[in-house]
């Protein structure tokens, strides 16, 4: 987002959550704000026409439309100087840097004409700012195209053009086919033809009218620039069209301060100064300065932002010296653009493999012979994601691109050459933590496991299920704490060295009441499986986050789709393995570790949803959309589940067929469940009778019966031309699921002692028969002559998914209702989130004075929060 709209301010009904919220944070500010662009506009709202005079209610909308379209551009502007906006970043950066440069220039020149001030700051300070699609957004033929977003640029380019420069990416049709130019424009360009008038008068963002400028500089690219994800080669067409040897890279969710911008001349003499550190004779190729977190808005934010001040901080102090092994995170990173015009840019833009593309200029130069430095006192704005939704899928953006950088060959050559010292501290602060996040999953899950095998073991009288016990109560509730503490250890020891303890104290107490070590638990799970999944099946994508503030409610459904893959259902396993494993106490600390994690991954996109908990009505609509959801057959994957399921399988078509030679975790527990079914309920001898052989083989082997009807319906699908059952068919085959294995089992001889023990054996037979059933339908094993055989499959997988999703959704969504029935949680949960109450219904007046419902919601913004002296004198 350039800059905001009246649209994402207000609605019909009033302000959105969004201004409201941030006039609740920004209480004082918004009130001086008021005053000032009042005083500014010379509006007075003494002398506004009310809707009980006699004027007509024309006149009444006429007039306040008058006074207030000079308020709706500051207005947005103080709104996007608030949030993670472009305009916030350009601001910053263009503001205060010159504004540095100038007054350490006049401190040096002394009688220096202001002039000559300025047009050597001009000289010597440049910002290019890389929009890659400014010309699709001014072409009316283009999907793009959008009047607000230009006219948002040239106010960028009206406002700091001294500075601004706008590099873009313009695509031109020719005989030949499509030709690409990098451009270059800047306010001294002149306007091309306007956008049709219709458009731009709806528009103040600009004074001009709104259209393109020419381009000063075009430079033709040999072919489609768009190569990676976009964020890479719109950095890489930019490069060209900067000038000097030093680059400061800055994304467009940062900030820069005037006071840290006066040390802006030490940071460049790290690197170009007479004084810089040189090693081998080279200068470091990459500089990287502490960052200060702005985006403390809202529960969601301040975990993020304490998150990102300790990686900032002590993590990357620690990396820097005595790890060495710091690279390139991103920015406001200072980079020598010699070295990195070497090495083919500031970052890597291959699709998918390239994910991370940041730290590939951190390890290009150090496979070439370069180094990086770390200082702390330089530091710029950063803004971090301010909503659940949008902090887990940087997450998982991060998790997958780690899982990409694994099998680059950058990281394979790094892994030869360095010294094992260094080595190992680059691999655990990359590529290795992902992985023990992973691990520390892979742990849970495991130590589950082993509480219901060693309870079910007990009628052998072995004697190692005591020895399980003595391990699990003495190590497992040691190490969980551990892990856990180990994500607030940074932020306790920074916030110790610059504050103090008391602080520490005070901000570790802060992220408890947050709840913070539920996120992190959660999040941990999270990267785990993003990093499982790409490191096994490959298939990265980039997911865009969105900066802005969480405000609106996600769906249950919505919630559901996005976690129940990843964190829901393993959830609902590691629950039923802690109730199978019942007869065997393992310590109040192992269940209470088991328990935390499993509130955690079921409950915690619930806990920081906005809105969650408001109304039993609003529930029971998420539980009917969720029921048409699941029963639907076709459509898109927010649309049907079926297709939802096909669409996290498809992932499987890229796995390598070498990973067959590696035993999977499934079926190891079914190697395990065998064999103590097998203890328990040992064959029978040779010469019985058939009856009794079958009878055994049933306790032994997975669920047949509903094999059978999946291999029959995958026939008759095939010969059938129209669908055979009113109901959707993965309905229907999982209530056939349930009567045939119930059938299936009701023919096993069962004894007290066995039957749990088969009942889980049956269910880890499952587990990894789906495993097996997911790969055959991903490879086509056979080609179309076992079409049937892979429909089979795929109809086998779906009735058991549908059942088991079907039973983890009706737990989750009677929790949510029944919680959203408890009088006062709604408040409760609002003040937790934002520390503000939510929004009510706005009534139509503004303190006390009757408002007709037709105008302007921004009005009553105004009179409400203008300070009462201010009201008071316009009154006198």
């Amino acid at each position: 987002t350039i800059l905001y709209r009246r649209n994402d301010l207000f609605t019909s009904k009033g302000n959105t959550e969004l201004l409201h919220f941030l006039t609740k944070y920004y209480r004082g500010e918004f009130a001086n704000f008021a005053q000032r662009a009042c005083d500014a506009a010379g509006v007075a709202f003494s002398s506004l026409p009310r809707s009980d005079s006699s004027l007509s209610d024309g006149h009444v909308a006429s007039s306040q439309d008058s006074h207030m379209q000079h308020l709706e551009l500051p207005l947005l502007k103080w709104t996007s100087l608030r949030m993670q906006t472009l305009w916030r970043t350009v601001e910053g950066i263009c503001n205060s840097y010159a504004h540095a440069l100038s007054v350490l220039l006049r401190q040096q020149e002394h009688g220096m004409p202001r002039e000559e001030v300025d047009a050597l700051v001009q000289d010597k300070f440049q910002v290019v700012l890389a929009v890659q699609r400014y010309a699709l957004f001014a072409d009316p033929k283009s999907h793009l195209f959008d009047v607000h977003e230009v006219a948002a640029v040239e106010a960028l380019l009206e406002t700091f053009g001294k500075w601004l420069s706008i590099a873009y990416i313009e695509e031109i049709p020719s005989l030949a086919g499509k030709r690409y130019y990098s451009c270059l424009t800047d306010a001294s360009c002149p306007m091309m033809p306007e956008l049709p008038a219709t458009h731009h008068s709806c528009h103040p963002v600009s004074k001009t009218l709104v259209g393109m400028r020419r381009p000063k500089f075009r430079i033709e690219l040999p072919g489609f620039p768009i190569l990676g994800h976009g964020k890479s080669d719109n950095q890489n067409c930019a490069l060209i069209f900067t000038r000097g040897e030093v680059l400061q890279m800055i994304d467009a969710n940062q900030d820069a301060y005037f006071e840290a911008a006066l040390f802006l001349p030490l940071a460049l003499q790290e690197m170009v100064g007479p004084t810089a550190v040189k090693h081998g004779g080279r200068r470091p190729g990459i500089i990287g300065f502490r960052e200060h977190i702005f985006s403390d808005v809202g529960l969601l934010g301040r975990l993020a932002a304490d998150s990102e001040f300790a990686f900032g901080t002590v993590i990357q102090r620690t990396m820097d010296r005595p790890l060495e092994a710091r690279l390139h995170y991103g920015h406001p990173d200072i980079m020598d653009k010699l070295q990195m015009v070497q090495q083919g840019g500031v970052s890597k833009a291959t699709r998918g493999l390239h994910l991370s593309e940041d730290v590939f200029a951190g390890l290009d130069l150090v496979l070439r012979g370069g180094w990086t430095d770390y200082k702390e006192y330089f530091h710029v704005g950063k803004g971090r994601d301010m909503g659940f939704m949008s902090a887990l899928s940087f997450y998982a953006k991060v998790s997958m691109g780690n899982g990409e950088q694994a099998i680059t060959r950058q990281w394979v050559r790094l892994g030869l050459e360095l010294p094992l010292p260094r080595l190992l501290g680059v691999f655990y602060t990359h590529v290795g933590y992902y992985l023990n996040q992973m691990l520390m999953t892979s742990a849970l899950q495991t130590f589950a496991f082993m509480t219901a095998f060693f309870a079910l073991c007990q009628p052998m009288d072995m004697g190692f299920a005591d020895a399980a016990v003595s391990v699990t109560t003495t190590y497992f509730g040691v190490f969980y704490l551990l892990f856990v503490l180990a994500s607030m250890l940074p932020l306790l020891l920074e916030v110790c060295i610059e504050e103090g303890l008391r602080a520490a104290l005070c901000s570790v107490a802060n992220s408890l009441l947050s709840l913070s070590p539920v996120f992190a638990a959660f999040q941990s799970k999270l990267m785990g499986h993003y990093f499982k999944t790409t490191a096994h099946y490959g298939g990265a994508q980039y997911i865009p986050t969105g900066r802005g503030l969480a405000t609106s409610r996600e769906p249950f459904s919505k919630l559901f789709r996005t976690f129940a893959v990843s964190h829901m259902q393993d959830g609902m396993e590691l629950i039923l393995f802690l109730c199978l494993g019942a007869g065997i106490f393992f310590g109040w600390v192992f269940y209470l570790c088991m328990c935390f994690s499993v509130a955690s991954w079921m409950g915690a996109p619930f806990l920081f949803n906005p809105h969650q908990f408001d109304s039993i009505s609003q529930a029971c609509q998420d539980f009917q959309e969720w029921v048409g959801w699941l029963s639907r057959g076709t459509g898109l994957a927010a649309e049907s589940w079926v297709t939802w399921v096909d669409s996290e399988q498809s992932v499987r078509r890229s796995a390598s067929i070498f990973w067959l030679f590696i035993p999977s975790s499934r079926l190891l527990g079914l190697a395990c469940t065998t064999a103590l079914t097998l203890q328990l309920a040992p064959m029978p001898a040779i010469t019985s009778p058939a009856l009794v052989w079958a009878r055994s083989l049933l306790a032994l082997l997975p669920p047949l019966a509903h094999m059978i009807i999946c291999a029959l319906a995958a026939l008759l699908g095939r010969c059938a031309t129209a669908p055979l059952a009113p109901i959707p068919p993965h309905v229907l085959l999982a209530a056939l699921a349930v009567a045939g294995t119930c059938f299936e089992m009701s023919a096993i001889q069962w004894w007290s002692s066995t039957a749990v023990c088969v009942l889980f054996h049956k269910y880890m037979a499952v587990r990894f028969l789906l495993e097996v059933a997911d790969f055959i339908v991903a490879h086509r094993l056979g080609g179309c002559a076992l079409g049937a055989c892979h429909d089979a499959c795929r109809l086998w997988t779906c009735s058991w998914r549908f059942l088991r999703d079907l039973f983890l959704g009706l737990v989750l969504s009677s929790a949510c209702m029944v919680m959203a029935l408890m009088p006062g949680l709604a408040e409760v949960h609002a003040l937790f989130l934002f520390r503000a109450l939510p929004q009510k219904e706005q009534a139509s007046c503004c303190e006390g004075n009757i408002v007709s419902e037709a105008s302007d919601p921004m009005h009553c913004l105004f009179e409400r929060h203008l300070p009462k002296q201010r009201r008071g004198h316009e009154e006198v």
